[in-house]
């Protein structure tokens, strides 16, 4: 122990211990809801931690490296389907022709549930052949636009954790009314 020093050098040790302990302990600060626009509605989603969210418009994108999850607005069927399977079948063909699905994928199992108060369906696909290569897709009815969230190419744990976390913080706010000029 230096005379002139009143403390001892085992306490400085301890310090930049205990800042050490504290730094690596720190958590990330919980993900905020984000307002994003498809066409005309506006919708709240929680970002999960890690993901990043890029706006293209009536096309949104959750990205983690590889992984990738899109939120869409597919508009509203023409011509307007028969009943809820008609128009769920409809927004399935949709989302295949968007990102080029093949047609061997099959419906692995469907759910209906609620959503901020609208009708919706949780939707698995897989490959048909060796049941391998699952997908999610979940569909909205917003006011006769079907808005769609699902996976892009396989969900592994971490693509489905985010995609459940984004699914189950969905909140209409509102639908979008352009203004016009007065006259």
């Amino acid at each position: 122990m230096n005379s002139r020093n009143p403390f001892p050098e085992s306490f400085g040790l301890l310090a930049v211990l205990l800042l050490a302990a504290s730094a690596c302990t720190r958590e990330d600060p919980p993900p905020v809801p984000r307002e994003l626009e498809l066409g005309a509605h506006r919708v709240q989603v929680t970002v999960p931690t890690g993901w990043e969210a890029l706006d293209q418009g009536k096309l949104k994108r959750f990205r983690k490296g590889e992984f990738e999850i899109v939120l869409q607005n597919l508009g509203p069927p023409a011509p307007p389907p028969r009943d809820p399977d008609a128009l769920i079948d409809w927004g399935l063909a949709a989302v295949d022709a968007g990102v080029g699905h093949d047609q061997r994928r099959e419906v692995r199992w469907r759910r209906k549930v609620t959503i901020d108060g609208r009708e919706a369906v949780d939707i698995e696909t897989w490959n048909r052949l060796d049941h391998t290569n699952p997908q999610r897709i979940f569909f909205v009815d917003d006011d006769g636009e079907l808005l769609a969230l699902h996976t892009e190419r396989m969900a592994f744990e971490d693509t489905l954790a985010a995609f459940d976390a984004i699914r189950d913080s969905l909140h209409f706010v509102s639908k979008y009314v352009a203004k016009l000029p007065s006259q």
